[in-house]
C-alpha cells in the first residue's frame, strides 16, 4: 500500500473505497447530531412535560427518566444511530490503517531517532487502572493497547468533529483563546494529556522561542504526536507520563493547557492533577482548562441527565458523570485564582483559566 497523502492533517487511508466509507461515516454523524438529535429533544421535552404533570412533581432520579424516554421511537432512533456511527468510525479507520500496519509502524520507528523535538516512552509502563481498563470513545483497545492507536485516534476524531477539526482548527482555536501570563514571560509550556500533539505543536507555532512539551499516558499516542511534530518541521517534546505524577521540576511551566482531560479521569485523580498542575506551574503562571462544566448540587433537566447518562454508558465515558456532578471550581480556588471570572472566548466549549 502507497501513501496517499493527507486530508487536512490526517493521514489518508489506505484506498480511496476506504475514505469514502469513512466520509458516509461522517454525513451520518452530522444526521444524528442535527436531525436525530432535534427530534428526540422536540419529543422527548413533550413526553418529560406529560410524565411531569402526571405526577404532579418533577422527574429527578435518572431510572425513572429512563422509562419515560426509552421506549419512544426517535430516541431509541437516535441512541441506535449514535452508538452504530461510532462504532463504523472506528472500525472504518482500523480497516483502513490495518492495511498499512507494516509501513506506518516503520514510520513510527524511523520518527522515533528524529528530530527536531524528542519522544520519551517506555513499552513496559504500568498503565494505572483507571485507563488500560477503559476503551474511551469505545475505541477498541482504548488509548494504548494498538500501536496505532495514535493513528486511528487522529483519523476517528476528524470524523468525530464532523470535519470541524481536519486542520486542527479547534485545537488553534483554544491555543490562541489561552491568555498570557501577566508578565509576559513564556519560556515553557505543557500541553498536558496531549493527545496526539495538535495543542503542543500550534504552541510552537505561536510561540516559537518557547520550550513545548506534551505529555500523554499512551505510548502510541506520544509516538504519533512526536511523529507529526518531525514531519511538520516544530521542535516540541513528548513524554510518556503520569498527568497526577509528572516528574517535572517545581515552578517549571509558564503555561499549562489542559484540553478534555478531567471528565476522563477518576474524581480523586483529578484532585491529584490539579494540585500536581500547582506543583510545577511557576507564580504568575497560566493554567487553562478546557473541559466540560462542572456543577456540583445542581440536578441536570431531565433530558441533559439523560444524555450524560447515555454518554457515560454507551460512549464509555464512565468517570463524566462524576466530574459534572463534582465541586471542580472549589478544588481549582484552593489551589488557584481566577484570571477573571466573566472571561469566555468565543469557543463552543466551556473554559477556565486560573493563575498561580
Amino acid at each position: 500500500m502507497s501513501d496517499r497523502g493527507y486530508l487536512g492533517t490526517t493521514p489518508l487511508g489506505a484506498e480511496r473505497d476506504d475514505d469514502a466509507y469513512l466520509d458516509f461515516v461522517e454525513g451520518a454523524r452530522v444526521f444524528t447530531l442535527t436531525g436525530l438529535s432535534d427530534a428526540m429533544r422536540r419529543r422527548g421535552e413533550a413526553a418529560i412535560a406529560e410524565a411531569e404533570q402526571a405526577l404532579g412533581r418533577k422527574l429527578t432520579a435518572i431510572e425513572e427518566i429512563k422509562a419515560v424516554l426509552d421506549p419512544i421511537p426517535v430516541v431509541a432512533s437516535r441512541n441506535r444511530f449514535s452508538r452504530t456511527v461510532q462504532e463504523m468510525m472506528w472500525q472504518g479507520v482500523i480497516d483502513t490503517y490495518r492495511k498499512r500496519e507494516p509501513e506506518l509502524l516503520r514510520e513510527l520507528a524511523l520518527a522515533d531517532r528524529l528530530g527536531p523535538g524528542s519522544v520519551e516512552y517506555d513499552p513496559n509502563f504500568p498503565y494505572p487502572d483507571y485507563f488500560s481498563r477503559v476503551d474511551f470513545h469505545i475505541q477498541p483497545g482504548g488509548y494504548f493497547a494498538d500501536p496505532l492507536a495514535g493513528y486511528i485516534y487522529h483519523y476517528g476524531t476528524k470524523v468525530f468533529y464532523t470535519g470541524r477539526n481536519n486542520n486542527d482548527d479547534i485545537h488553534r482555536e483554544l491555543v490562541e483563546a489561552t491568555p498570557t501570563p501577566e508578565d509576559g514571560r513564556i519560556e515553557r509550556i505543557l500541553d498536558l494529556a496531549c493527545g496526539v500533539g495538535q495543542a503542543a505543536t500550534w504552541f510552537k507555532e505561536r510561540f516559537p522561542q518557547a520550550e513545548v512539551w506534551g505529555l500523554d499516558l499512551s505510548a502510541p499516542m506520544v509516538r504519533y504526536a512526536h511523529k507529526r511534530a518531525v514531519d511538520l518541521g516544530l521542535e516540541v517534546h513528548f513524554t510518556q507520563r503520569l498527568a497526577e505524577d509528572t516528574k517535572f521540576p517545581d515552578n517549571y511551566f509558564d503555561i499549562v493547557f489542559v484540553y478534555l482531560l478531567f471528565h476522563e479521569v477518576p474524581w480523586p485523580v483529578s484532585q491529584q492533577i490539579v494540585r500536581e498542575v500547582h506543583r510545577i506551574l511557576r507564580p504568575g503562571g497560566v493554567f487553562a482548562i478546557f473541559d466540560f462544566p462542572s456543577r456540583p448540587g445542581q440536578q441536570l433537566p431531565p433530558l441533559a441527565a439523560y444524555a450524560r447518562s447515555f454518554d457515560s454508558h454507551d460512549n464509555s465515558e464512565p468517570y463524566a458523570t462524576e466530574f459534572v456532578q463534582a465541586d471542580f471550581h472549589g478544588e481549582l480556588r484552593r489551589h488557584f485564582r481566577y484570571l477573571n471570572e466573566n472571561w469566555r472566548p468565543e469557543i463552543w466549549i466551556p473554559n477556565r483559566v486560573a493563575i498561580k
